[in-house]
């Protein structure tokens, strides 16, 4: 089973102090960017409220969406250990405050810290997990499997405290980007969720009203409308 706990989740409250410790605290308004592609790893940041978008800027200069990040999140991590250049930009969707610590603290404090040095390469290793998941799921689904995998995966991590809703800060054309798939692909796959009470959508966000149904969807071998078109079964959740 997976753990949706953020790395700042997985630490004690004495890890956590010490690490905030290193470094300063930092604001974000909605658009400002908070790493770059291609630069120097030099720090990390630690999110403390707020979410931001995991972006990359492929060879056309098209701009992909590879994910949201929310509260306890770690970022830019790998470039700080590799020393390799940034693979992705991080840009804030609304207010965000964190802690940047720059990158010898960083490492200063992980050789003092084991087990925070492990929770560090867990959650590398969950994301590549993650990544690997997420390349079966575009190869083997159609475009409604797709939908459905992705925002039954998001949903857990936009729960709080094991909620039974939730509300992914996405809008649709971000969804669409995600799959990789045109957005009146993804409008006509989330009106079949709408109709069977799996999803409703605001401006700006989907919200699971029922986030154990949305994954027991999911989980249904079936791609496409087949998959979808399974209303729940709990009287008590989205069926109505």
């Amino acid at each position: 089973m997976r753990d949706y706990r953020s790395f700042a989740a997985r630490l004690s409250g004495a890890e956590l102090t010490v690490l905030y410790a290193c470094g300063r605290p930092v604001s974000y308004q909605r658009g400002d960017q908070l790493m770059r592609q291609g630069e120097r790893g030099e720090c990390v940041i630690v999110v403390r409220s707020g979410l931001v978008k995991v972006t990359r800027t492929d060879d056309t200069g098209s701009i992909r969406l590879l994910g949201v990040r929310g509260p306890g999140e770690l970022l830019g991590e790998m470039s700080c250990l590799d020393e390799q250049p940034r693979s992705a930009s991080v840009v804030a969707h609304n207010e965000v405050y964190g802690v940047r610590i720059a990158g010898k603290e960083f490492l200063d404090y992980l050789y003092q810290h084991p087990r925070a040095a492990r929770e560090v390469t867990c959650q590398m290793a969950s994301r590549l997990r993650a990544a690997e998941r997420h390349q079966e799921a575009m190869a083997a689904g159609g475009v409604d499997g797709r939908v459905l995998w992705i925002l039954s995966d998001m949903s857990e991590l936009f729960a709080p405290n094991g909620a039974r809703t939730a509300e992914i800060p996405l809008h649709q054309h971000e969804l669409a980007q995600l799959i990789a798939t045109a957005l009146i692909s993804v409008q006509r796959s989330l009106r079949v969720l709408r109709t069977n009470r799996l999803v409703t959508t605001r401006r700006g966000r989907i919200v699971v009203p029922c986030v154990r149904c949305l994954r027991r969807a999911a989980v249904v071998r079936e791609t496409g409308t087949e998959a979808i078109n399974r209303r729940c079964a709990d009287p008590d959740c989205c069926s109505g």
